[in-house]
């Protein structure tokens, strides 16, 4: 299954319209999606406009791939369960956001393993097929745990 989610603070029907039009052509994936308050309703996906937070982890624990705004809350989610991700900035020009702040972390994220980021919403279907093709579920992304490095550091830090 996938499950496609835009977060909780602003609608992101690009996201939604370009997932529904991959899911019209790939019948055979069931993909279920969190649409929030955007005004476009999906035809080909199972919607809900809001889970709970329950619910949301639930349905990423259970997911193949989550397809995403570049929220924090959905890749550490996803991370947590080691559920590989498609991420997609919201652009403030597009009036997604009211920053460009999910560009930036696109692209801190970009060579993390198992994220995929599709910077155009031109390129999130291929970028999709790709990454049930070659994401791998199963590795987490985040620890829960702090870098030894970065705790011994913070240690020698607060010793001195």
């Amino acid at each position: 299954m996938i499950f496609v989610t835009i977060g909780t603070m602003f609608p992101f029907d690009r996201l939604i319209q370009t997932m529904d039009a991959w899911a019209k052509d790939h019948p055979e994936q069931q993909v279920k999606c969190q649409i929030g308050t955007g005004s476009y309703i999906p035809e080909h996906m199972e919607y809900v406009r809001k889970y709970s937070q329950a619910e949301f982890s639930e349905t990423v624990r259970t997911a193949d791939l989550v397809v995403s705004h570049a929220g924090m809350g959905s890749v550490i989610t996803a991370g947590r369960f080691g559920v590989p991700i498609v991420m997609i900035p919201r652009i403030k020009s597009k009036g997604e956001h009211t920053t460009d702040h999910q560009v930036a972390t696109a692209n801190w994220l970009r060579k993390k393993p198992g994220v995929f980021i599709a910077d155009h919403h031109a390129e999130l279907g291929g970028m999709v097929d790709y990454a049930l093709i070659n994401g791998e579920k199963g590795n987490e992304l985040f620890t829960q745990y702090a870098d030894s490095a970065f705790t011994d550091r913070l240690r020698d830090a607060i010793l001195k």
